[in-house]
């Protein structure tokens, strides 16, 4: 498969964002197999040990049902991009807004590698 165009990688970066935040999970995860039909890897955050499988964007998704994601800023340079994103949801029973960025590499096999570099909590 071949790598999306950076145009591609971009609109599909802020697309998935507002999907996410209307709470259309499934167009989201539809989104994200699309564009990686080769599967997905994450490291959240950014310095964990690579996990591999559909499932692990899914649980993503459940830990944060409800929250708004902007994207704020979009980079593409080849196969890899990276987003700035204002989060906002609810932690530990209060609201809070969060800053991260956010690392995708997509491979020439189809793959998908998201790395979210986040505020610890």
């Amino acid at each position: 498969m071949p790598i999306p165009t950076p145009e591609t990688i971009a609109n599909f970066l802020k697309e998935q964002a507002e999907m996410f935040s209307a709470g259309r999970v499934d167009d989201f995860l539809a989104a994200f197999r699309a564009i990686a039909p080769g599967g997905f890897k994450v490291q959240d955050p950014a310095t964990a040990p690579i996990q591999e499988g559909w499932d692990k964007l899914e649980a993503l998704c459940n830990e944060y049902a409800g929250w708004k994601l902007s994207v704020e800023d979009v980079k593409v340079s080849g196969n890899e991009a990276v987003i700035y994103v204002r989060n906002e949801g609810e932690f530990q029973g209060r609201s809070i807004t969060a800053y991260s960025i956010e690392q995708y590499v997509f491979g020439d096999d189809g793959s998908l590698l998201a790395r979210y570099f986040h505020p610890m909590q």
